[in-house]
């Protein structure tokens, strides 16, 4: 145990610190590993593209026995695909990573004061020369260009480490790190608070790259053989098991281990083309690392006091640990490949020179205690023949040799990596033309790195230019393909109405990505563009098995099976119970109900609507659906849909025509009808449609001579079926006839022979009115003669009993307003002009009252005519001899 928890035999601030410290790598390694799950979804998001499209239902049927007529109306229909995002950089990440750094750096600073004075200086002077290409004059703190905060920096950094190095050695290691950390707080708030650049964290973190990248290279080499010194403990430790097998176990382990580096490094530097699902190397640099934590320690105390473990090694190693996984956690969250294949290069190229060399060395040095199945690991950096420090050299020798092999490859992307921070900076600042000329520097030291080709892809996009952003969307595909970047190029492709070279290259991105929701969706809508339906349903229900975002494939589904699909399938997709809370989902499905004629009771969705009231195409299409198919059970549509067409003026139309059916079937019939009707008589592209759904309207309210002068200038069999159904309820059987014999003689239509046959019989439509009347009249009530009224308010039987009944109740004011509704629609109905004249009298108004007698006399049966006098005269009378007393 006192192996295990060296720090415990330290002192109390010592222990203190030592623990703060392991929390830090602890969380720095999972800053690493958080971004490492999938470092481009740390850049580019997922977007969805919502599209509308139009599909026609018949929401609503006038039934005339086992016929029914209805006329198609437009409902919306939602698509959507994945869009990939241009790449951008999140500064929580580029924060988080200052503040390891910073403090990983305060660790090296400290641990460096209180080694020897030829090392000390060795490393302050790497430090400044380090610092001098951080540039940081570009943060423009004292003004632009000024280099007085990097001398700044030096000074407090530098004066600070030599005064606890050549003045206060007797000063504890907690002493020295809070020193260092105050001096990078003091600089960073510096920093913070005088910059003039934009975006100084990000411009502080992007040119800093050398320094971070040089001192996260060397902790790597550093840490390249602590893996197989670990076997070597594996092998020969009594806590595991000894015994004459343990050099014969280190020797298998440790050639497996270097046959897997080598593997990897021939498969990195595309010297086999070998399918090999192998351990990302971020695995073996986090292993090497926190093994190196017990490891170090007695390389350290093998240094004879040059770098003593407790005053100085555990602070330096500690320091250099947070710095790279802290780069190595930033390189992924910035998805900047380069970076993170050099990285990936040193760990397994470092790893397999040096341990080759180290395997040697434990061989050479330690076979006959191996053989004597003694505790080697105890005795590892004290060799007996070949020194440790002639190993490391010749290790060092074999990763340069390595490189060279490569022409400096890991070098020249290095710099691709620098230029692609620039990149990003001026991207993030807006600068697009300066972020292109880094990207194409980029691209000079790597040309097939993923980041820089799809940034320029992403730049080209914003400035139109197709040929070039699918030029680089293919170059990002060569070495390091991604599902956002095959989407890319299949969005610029069909932009192009290159349909199928872009169902090309996303079947070829599945064929790398096949558990990729996204492609298999957007592969799917376009196969239903080309209206291959069956396709298009193959790749989306395998899309909605893969994807996190189920709801947008589902959605699609509903959409190619509206767009294709008959009743019968529609009506087994509604026994389906998956439901979504996607606006886009539930547009579809009200959608799918209104095909169906399914208008049962629905809740509405207060989500669809956006606080600033401006509609997405999704929400457009939900209203429209949801208006439309809850006509019968919700009035609130009516209202609220031409109040948001205010804020929507390109949907104006369209929403309250949505609205408009709301108000028909649960509101204000007579506005409904008098807004259509002056829509329906201005000239347009949609006058048909409106005509069409005022004359349906027309004959559903028995007003039809209104139906047939709507009706008439309807083209297409709905406007002639309609005409011939309108003539024969009003009593024209004749005009019906013909106009459905000249459709037979056409084309033979068993549907249209039905017709025929049923108006013939004298079919009349169903109503509930007859019922409401009844009701009302069996129980008198305002509420149950305004439910009759509310059904039909031109009926004429309907109005005069509602009219009397008002009348009776002393309620003259809303008598005549139901009476004068009626007349605006229903002009030939003795009834209503009967009770329009005893209004009229009640109010004194004797002129509309003679009028109103006249209609009666014209419209009525004589025998209607002289009963209504009966009462009408004595009224008369009684008021103009009222009158005439009065004066």
């Amino acid at each position: 145990m006192k192996e295990l928890f060296f720090w415990k035999v330290w002192s109390p601030s010592e222990r203190r610190l030592a623990i703060t410290v392991l929390i830090i790598i602890l969380l720095s390694l999972l800053f690493l590993l958080l971004k490492s799950i999938n470092p481009l979804s740390n850049v580019i998001q997922w977007n969805v593209l919502s599209e509308l499209s139009e599909v026609s239902a018949v929401p609503d049927g006038l039934r005339l026995g086992a016929w029914q007529y209805g006329v198609s109306v437009p409902v919306q229909l939602v698509s959507e695909q994945f869009i990939a995002s241009v790449m951008h950089t999140d500064p929580l990440t580029v924060d988080l990573f200052l503040v390891l750094a910073l403090t990983g750096l305060s660790l090296v600073l400290a641990a460096l004061t209180a080694v020897p004075r030829f090392w000390y200086l060795a490393g302050i002077i790497l430090f400044i020369l380090l610092l001098t290409a951080c540039r940081l004059e570009m943060l423009h703190v004292f003004g632009e260009g000024n280099r007085t905060f990097f001398i700044i920096s030096i000074l407090l950094y530098g004066g600070l480490s030599y005064y606890f190095h050549a003045f206060r050695p007797d000063y504890g290691m907690a002493a020295r790190v809070w020193g260092m950390l105050g001096v990078s707080a003091i600089l960073t708030i510096t920093a913070a608070l005088g910059a003039q650049a934009p975006m100084p964290a990000l411009a502080a973190v992007t040119y800093s790259f050398p320094l971070w990248l040089i001192l996260a290279t060397l902790f790597l080499l550093m840490v390249s053989t602590e893996i197989m010194a670990g076997l070597v403990w594996l092998s020969s430790s009594e806590s595991v098991g000894k015994g004459r097998g343990g050099l014969m176990n280190f020797i298998v382990i440790s050639v497996l281990y270097l046959l897997y580096l080598l593997l990897f490094y021939l498969k990195n530097t595309r010297r086999i083309d070998w399918d090999l699902t192998l351990l990302n190397p971020v695995y073996f640099m986090i292993v090497g690392a926190v093994t190196g934590l017990w490891g170090f320690r007695r390389r350290a105390d093998s240094t004879e006091g040059v770098l003593p473990f407790r005053s100085s090694g555990f602070w330096l190693y500690s320091g250099l640990m947070i710095i790279t996984a802290a780069f190595a956690g930033l390189s992924m969250g910035m998805a900047n490949d380069p970076l993170l294949e050099v990285l990936e290069d040193v760990t397994v190229q470092g790893q397999l020179a040096m341990s080759v060399l180290f395997f040697f060395y434990v061989l050479v040095n330690f076979y006959p205690l191996f053989k004597q199945g003694l505790a080697v690991h105890k005795v590892l950096y004290k060799p007996l023949r070949f020194g440790l420090t002639q190993t490391r050299l010749f290790g060092f020798a074999g990763v340069v040799i390595l490189f060279s092999i490569q022409r400096l490859f890991p070098f020249y992307q290095g710099m691709a990596g620098y230029f692609n921070g620039l990149g990003d900076l001026h991207t993030q600042t807006r600068e697009l033309t300066l972020a292109e000329q880094y990207y194409k520097l980029a691209l000079q030291q790597e040309f097939q790195n993923h980041k820089s080709n799809y940034a320029l892809a992403s730049l080209a996009l914003q400035q139109g230019d197709r040929n070039a952003a699918a030029f680089y969307f293919r170059q990002a595909l060569l070495k390091n393909p991604s599902p956002q970047a095959y989407a890319g190029l299949s969005t610029v492709l069909i932009d192009e109405n290159l349909f199928f070279d872009a169902i090309f290259s996303l079947k070829e991105g599945i064929s790398k990505f096949p558990e990729s929701g996204e492609l298999l969706n957007n592969l799917g809508m376009l196969y239903s563009k080309t209206n291959v339906a069956d396709s298009a349903y193959y790749f989306l229900e395998k899309a909605e098995k893969e994807t996190s975002r189920t709801d947008v494939p589902a959605t699609n589904l509903l959409f190619v099976l509206a767009k294709s699909a008959d009743s019968a399938l529609l009506d087994s997709l509604s026994r389906d119970n998956k439901t979504f809370n996607s606006i886009s989902w539930q547009a579809n499905s009200l959608a799918v109900r209104n095909l169906r004629q399914d208008f049962s009771a629905s809740a509405f969705d207060a989500t669809s609507i956006p606080h600033d009231s401006l509609l997405s195409a999704s929400s457009f299409a939900y209203l429209v659906n949801y208006a439309i198919n809850q006509a019968r059970n919700d009035s609130m549509p009516a209202t609220l849909l031409p109040k948001l067409s205010v804020t929507n003026p390109v949907l104006s139309q369209d929403l309250t025509l949505a609205g408009l059916y709301s108000g028909f079937y649960s509101g204000d019939k007579l506005k409904a009808l008098e807004t259509l009707q002056a829509w329906a008589e201005e000239e347009g592209p949609r006058q048909q449609l409106y005509r069409k759904i005022l004359g349906h309207w027309f004959l559903q309210l028995g007003l039809y001579d209104k139906a047939i002068e709507q009706l008439s200038d309807v083209e297409g069999i709905e406007g002639t079926i309609g005409m011939a159904v309108a003539n024969a309820l009003s009593g024209n059987q004749a005009v019906a006839t013909v106009l459905l014999d000249k459709m037979l003689e056409s084309e033979k239509n068993p549907a249209v022979q039905l017709l025929k046959e049923t108006l013939a019989t004298g079919a009349r439509p169903r109503s509930p009115l007859d019922s409401l009347l009844a009701a009302a009249e069996k129980s008198p009530s305002e509420r149950n003669y305004i439910k009759a009224v509310k059904a039909n308010p031109f009926d004429e039987t309907v109005v005069a009993k509602t009219s009397e009944w008002y009348r009776q109740k002393k309620q003259t004011a809303k008598a005549y307003q139901i009476v004068v509704n009626a007349l605006r629609l229903k002009e030939y109905a003795p009834l209503i002009w009967e009770q329009y004249a005893l209004l009229s009298l009640e109010q004194g108004l004797l002129t509309q009252a003679s009028e109103a007698e006249a209609k009666v006399k014209q419209l009525a049966e004589p025998a209607v005519y002289q009963q209504f006098m009966s009462r009408y005269q004595p009224m008369r009378a009684l008021i103009e001899k009222q009158r005439a007393e009065f004066q």
